[in-house]
């Protein structure tokens, strides 16, 4: 596999620029970089992922910001046939300005291709973006939750005319709705904004929910995967007439682990979310459940005893779920205090 080409695609006003050969990259926040390669492929049908990282090469490679796309290679077999694929990497806060950074390529599932890398040819310009958290939502399921997660990061600006008030409430509450609806669960939601940019505002989303199949749209001879939760956000900015002028995705897996539950919390849910916790307690209990029509006879106390009661079983009595919380909209500076009347909206 070769790198044979390089872009630079900017966000504002949108344009796309080839890079010559042996001609240094200049990126600034926001901006990202387009590897192309090609490889000559023998096999079956393949699917698989593109990754692209700039970063430093020393002993092994200190990779800073990466990116990745799916690709689709076809089958040949009585041959190698020549294919080609781009991957993109946005520039974010992950990287430090400076000069001579490296990059490096490679197909995830299919490594003999190679690893081709262009050393001392990036150099990131300007001030990385100085997130402001705006709101934080903590929801029911965190409580209840233990295992495997995604953890996820949706970068993307706007113009600096859209308020930042439009995510209040409507967003949290809309991506839940939306990936319950397909089969998932969210645990966390974090907005953040840096509106210091002179001609956007630069926004960050992190969603923490279980593990999610992708929906794919075909693009070339690949395609890009997408999550529930980023469809999510995008039908949501949609229907809020949010222009996303570009946008990236990064997702880690990880362990997650229930938030412990105060009183203070539980005090905050609507008898909705009381029944919600309850059917999600019973069922991590493994214990028969309680038919809706029983619980919506119970008074608001009773509901709390109750729910309580399953609580004591498996979830810890502290109050570290209220300390994130408050150390979320501390961090803030807003006082939007979001995450326990968002929590309590549930479909």
């Amino acid at each position: 596999m070769n790198i044979v080409g390089i872009e630079i695609v900017k966000p504002e006003p949108p344009s796309t620029t080839a890079v010559l050969p042996g001609q240094k990259v200049e990126l600034t926040y926001g901006d990202v970089l387009r590897i192309g390669v090609s490889f000559d492929y023998n096999g079956p049908a393949l699917a698989a992922t593109l990754y692209g990282a700039i970063g430093v090469r020393g002993l092994g490679f200190d990779e800073k910001v990466h990116g990745e796309a799916d690709i689709n290679i076809p089958s040949s077999l009585e041959g190698f046939t020549p294919c080609q694929a781009t991957v993109d990497i946005t520039i974010t806060s992950d990287i430090s300005p400076g000069t001579d950074y490296d990059i490096y390529a490679k197909i995830l599932n299919h490594l003999q291709a190679g690893l081709p890398e262009v050393d001392n040819v990036i150099n990131i310009v300007g001030l990385p973006p100085s997130y402001q958290l705006l709101e934080h939502t903590i929801y029911p399921y965190a409580y209840v939750y233990d295992g495997k997660d995604e953890v996820s990061e949706f970068t993307f600006k706007t113009d600096p005319f859209t308020p930042a008030n439009w995510v209040a409430g409507r967003l949290a509450s809309y991506v839940e709705s939306e990936v319950k609806k397909a089969g998932g669960r969210v645990m966390e939601l974090k907005v953040y904004v840096d509106q210091t940019p002179l001609l956007w505002s630069d926004w960050k989303i992190e969603v923490t929910g279980t593990p999610s199949p992708s929906v794919t749209t075909n693009q070339g001879i690949g395609s890009l995967g997408i999550a529930w939760w980023a469809l999510a956000i995008l039908a949501a900015l949609a229907i809020a007439l949010i222009i996303v002028i570009t946008w990236a995705i990064k997702t880690v897996v990880s362990s997650f682990t229930h938030q412990a539950l105060s009183e203070e919390i539980k005090k905050t849910w609507s008898r909705e979310s009381l029944i919600s916790v309850i059917g999600d307690f019973e069922a991590k209990l493994k214990k028969t459940p309680t038919p809706t029509a029983d619980l919506e006879k119970k008074s608001d106390q009773e509901l709390r005893d109750y729910c309580d009661s399953l609580a004591k079983e498996i979830v810890p009595s502290a109050g570290a779920g209220l300390g994130l919380v408050i150390a979320g909209v501390g961090l803030a500076g807003i006082g939007i205090l979001a995450a326990l009347g968002l929590s309590a909206k549930r479909t």
